[in-house]
Order: structure tokens, then C-alpha cells, then sequence
């Protein structure tokens, strides 16, 4: 019986599993001014995704850090977005535009949200910087 239970706790530490529900991660709130959109979106019409842009955060804790964030449909404004993913993007943001600042509410959770495809120019060079899903993105005034 012992060799059972120490088996099953090798494979719930091996496999990660422990039976309880892990608490979803905070949302991040930044301010941050977009510095890059590589490429072309593609139309909208094609299939559902998620673009990869790069931030730079102004001011609070995290002030001048890059960070990578996935929007989804970004040829979209949010206010429009009304199909499966309403419930994961908001915002009054109705066009990108490098150099805009914005405020931003993100996941670090972009996995769990989005399971479509994620353009991502910034992958051949940056795979180690964590992606975010952004819930929420308005201009900054």
C-alpha cells in the first residue's frame, strides 16, 4: 500500500497535478506606449488570432520594461468585438497605432485564454519574454 501512495505522489509531482484548482494570476494594469506592430495584420476574415506587439511601460513599478502583448483581432475596435472572445477583450481602443500610449489590463494567463493561433514576429529573437493577453485596452489621455 505504501509503495501505491508514494507511485501516485511521484506521478501527481511528475505530472504537476495536485487536485486542487490553482487561483488564476491577478491582471497586470500598465500604462505603456506601443513601439512596435512587425508586419502586416492579416484579414480578419481568414481565421481568428491573436497579433503579438511590443510595449514599453511608462511610470509605476515596472516603468521602461518591454513587454510582449497578444491582441486578439487587432484590425477590430474592442467595442465591436462581439463573437466567443467578448468575455476576454475590452476596451475603447478602436485602431493600433505605434507611439500611442495605452493603458493596458493583461493576463499572464495568454495560454489559458487564447488556444487559436498568435502571430509572433518576435519569436525568432525573443523566446524567453513571457507573452500577456491583453483583457483590456484603452488609449491613455
Amino acid at each position: 500500500m505504501r509503495a501505491i501512495q508514494c507511485a501516485a505522489l511521484g506521478l501527481t509531482l511528475l505530472f504537476g497535478g495536485t487536485g486542487r484548482a490553482e487561483k488564476p494570476a491577478e491582471p497586470l494594469q500598465v500604462t505603456a506606449r506601443l513601439q512596435k506592430m512587425p508586419g502586416k495584420f492579416p484579414p480578419d476574415d481568414l481565421y481568428d488570432y491573436a497579433y503579438v506587439m511590443k510595449y514599453q511601460v511608462v511610470g509605476g513599478k515596472l516603468d521602461k520594461q518591454v513587454l510582449l502583448v497578444a491582441h486578439y483581432k487587432p484590425l477590430q475596435p474592442r467595442a465591436k468585438i462581439k463573437d466567443k472572445m467578448r468575455q476576454h477583450v475590452a476596451g475603447d481602443l478602436k485602431s493600433f497605432k505605434e507611439g500611442d500610449l495605452h493603458k493596458l489590463t493583461l493576463s499572464a494567463e495568454l495560454k489559458k485564454v487564447w488556444k487559436g493561433a498568435v502571430i509572433d514576429e518576435f519569436f525568432a529573437t525573443d523566446r524567453k519574454s513571457p507573452r500577456y493577453w491583453c483583457l483590456r485596452v484603452d488609449l491613455a489621455k
